[in-house]
């Protein structure tokens, strides 16, 4: 992890140790005739490497890699179904199995995403992977507010459930499957997919929009494409989508701010964390048909953080 003090307190980018608060492109800066200089090095997304081609192609990636494990794991639920049977199946309900299959497959898919990214940023090995997406705690900015932050967000996810509709979803309905089905969710969702989704969405896919477009459009591109893919999960439930909308919002504008992914990730494995505690913890009592609107709620957002988990 790059301590703050390799962060350039004018532009954000990392350099190494050894030089004053600024690097040394920004101490040019400070020479006279150098302006055209500090107009470049002030923006933080042309040091990426990438343009929005490349991340727009790294989120297809993600998307394609996921959907394709799903389609695996629907192939090998029929070929279990017909070893039962000696019959095709004519046709596919989601029941314990499928789900258990389903969410398994995610693992696959996120080490062939991680992959990718690690493909795209370092161009094969030539630069290092963490640093050239920015990694490492601003001074502004540490792990006690990330969990101050993720604190905030399960607040207003709780406002959203009592003020905007909300109606059980199929992901809700997956849940209710089995203890194995919710743990196993919770596991993924606090040792995957902050890291996962954050690589891509904040670290590859932000960048790439703002390098091009510049940084409104990098923000509004990676907030709508993180809640895009979680649309057809979630139509039924207003309150899950506007939370699921404000927290990419805000995980974007933090990597925004801080030129670096490590808060987003912190902030989003806190909120993440503190949601499969309390699913873990009331595991029968949290999918009761009697569990009232704003605790299915809680219990669901668990899962909003996935791209297309099903």
């Amino acid at each position: 992890m790059e301590s703050a003090a390799n962060y350039c307190s004018a532009c954000g980018q990392i350099f190494q140790p050894g030089f004053s608060e600024a690097c040394p492109r920004c101490e040019m800066v400070r020479q006279p005739g150098a302006q055209a200089l500090a107009a470049d090095t002030s923006r933080a997304p042309q040091a990426t490497g990438w343009g929005a081609g490349t991340g727009l192609l790294t989120w297809g990636a993600s998307v394609a890699f996921l959907l394709g494990a799903q389609f695996i794991a629907i192939f090998i639920y029929v070929g279990v179904q017909m070893s039962r049977t000696g019959s095709l199946p004519k046709g596919v309900q989601i029941d314990w199995l499928l789900a258990i299959l389903s969410i398994a497959a995610t693992i696959p898919a996120h080490l062939l995403t991680l992959a990718f990214c690690w493909f795209v940023v370092t161009r094969r090995g030539q630069r290092p992977f963490w640093q050239s997406m920015g990694w490492g705690w601003r001074p502004q900015f540490k792990w006690i507010h990330a969990a101050a932050l993720a604190a905030l967000m399960m607040g207003v996810a709780i406002l959203f459930a009592k003020i905007l509709p909300h109606q059980e979803t199929d992901l809700e309905k997956i849940l209710k499957l089995g203890t194995s089905v919710r743990v196993l969710t919770a596991l993924l969702a606090v040792l995957s997919a902050p890291l996962v989704e954050e690589v891509v969405y904040r670290g590859v896919l932000y960048p790439g929009l703002a390098r091009n477009w510049g940084m409104g459009a990098g923000v509004a591109g990676a907030t709508l494409l993180f809640a895009l893919v979680h649309v057809p999960q979630y139509w039924n439930s207003w309150a899950a989508l506007a939370t699921i909308l404000l927290l990419s919002f805000v995980l974007t504008v933090l990597r925004a701010a801080t030129g670096s992914i490590l808060p987003g990730i912190a902030t989003h494995f806190f909120f993440n964390g503190v949601q499969a505690v309390s699913l873990l913890l009331g595991l029968d009592e949290s999918v009761k048909e009697k569990t009232t609107q704003t605790a299915q709620f809680v219990w669901v957002q668990l899962n909003s953080l996935f791209c297309g988990l099903f």
